[in-house]
């Protein structure tokens, strides 16, 4: 995939994506927000970095004049049947030294519009953190509603951590 405006692209991982990949998971509060995997160890991170090269649905986020990686952002697939195959959930996370840049914001219009527009979806969900502010602030701007808030451990309801707060936006341009 490669998908562009003035200012990033949403493309596949390349080689030389590896250091800011190694900047997120070795980040543990990128972990703690956003549930990324943490991997403190450079050659276990190498390892879960050669996964994404190949990820179906996953993609890098980076500045369109460098290529320089900014950060990841993922439309995965919610099921194939009972027409869950027209809606995708969306994930992103950006680098530590990218955020509060707008670049966020930038990835997700490009990645919501190819969504609607080019796989013709008819809904576009995304979870948060509960103690994860910034993207559920975000998340409301650009249109999607708060839905409900679930336990990601059903043995630890009480555990403010495992809570997940989950969004919906729906095509409302008529093209579903």
């Amino acid at each position: 995939m490669n998908i562009a405006n003035d200012e990033i692209e949403i493309r596949n991982f390349i080689e030389a994506d590896f250091n800011t990949f190694y900047q997120l998971t070795s980040d543990k509060e990128s972990h703690q927000t956003a549930g990324l995997e943490y991997e403190p160890n450079e050659n276990k991170s190498k390892n879960i970095f050669d996964k994404y090269l190949v990820l179906a649905n996953s993609y890098a986020v980076a500045l369109k004049s460098s290529h320089q990686m900014l950060g990841i952002i993922e439309l995965n697939e919610r099921g194939v049947s009972n027409g869950l195959d027209k809606t995708r959930e969306v994930g992103f996370i950006i680098a530590p030294v990218f955020r509060h840049k707008g670049y966020a914001t930038q990835a997700l219009k490009l990645i919501l519009n190819y969504g609607f527009k080019t796989l013709a979806l008819t809904e576009i969900w995304a979870s948060v953190k509960t103690n994860n502010a910034v993207p559920q602030t975000l998340l409301t701007k650009l249109g999607f509603r708060y839905i409900y808030q679930v336990s990601q451990d059903p043995l630890h309801l009480e555990s403010q951590e495992n809570m997940l707060k989950y969004y919906l936006l729906k095509n409302e341009d008529g093209t579903d």
